[in-house]
């Protein structure tokens, strides 16, 4: 499995790609790497049209209850999910059970999560 990154500072947005399947291990090295990076503020985008998150219910409660136990300075930027439609399971789930958290939304397209980022970035500005 690879996680490739790209981190906009200006823009305020990390690009995360996953290629193969990511683990909930993969996963909470990624929140910890958010977290120091002071990136938990910033849109992201998580592509994992070419991976899956391999992750039971069990293990996704586990990360949700992990993510909800670090301390948080600031308000959790807005995540959108690029999924395969056939993969697109623990996706769906891990944004139900954080809905009320942060603005986050599931997309067949990267096209179509990018135009939702930069909405909420401008609704942000806006508020």
């Amino acid at each position: 499995m690879a996680i490739h990154l790209n981190i906009s500072r200006l823009d305020r947005l990390v690009m995360v790609v996953i290629i193969g399947d990511a683990t909930a291990d993969d996963v909470r090295a990624l929140a910890h790497q958010f977290a120091e990076a002071d990136m938990v503020p910033y849109r992201k985008i998580i592509d994992i049209t070419a991976g899956t998150l391999a992750m039971d219910d069990a293990e996704l409660a586990a990360i949700t209850a992990f993510l909800r136990e670090r301390p948080v300075a600031t308000a959790r930027g807005p995540l959108a999910f690029v999924v395969d439609p056939a993969r697109a399971r623990v996706a769906e789930k891990f944004a139900e059970l954080t809905a009320g958290e942060r603005p986050v939304k599931v997309f067949q397209s990267l096209h179509a999560a990018r135009r939702w980022l930069d909405e909420c970035a401008a609704v942000r500005l806006r508020g």
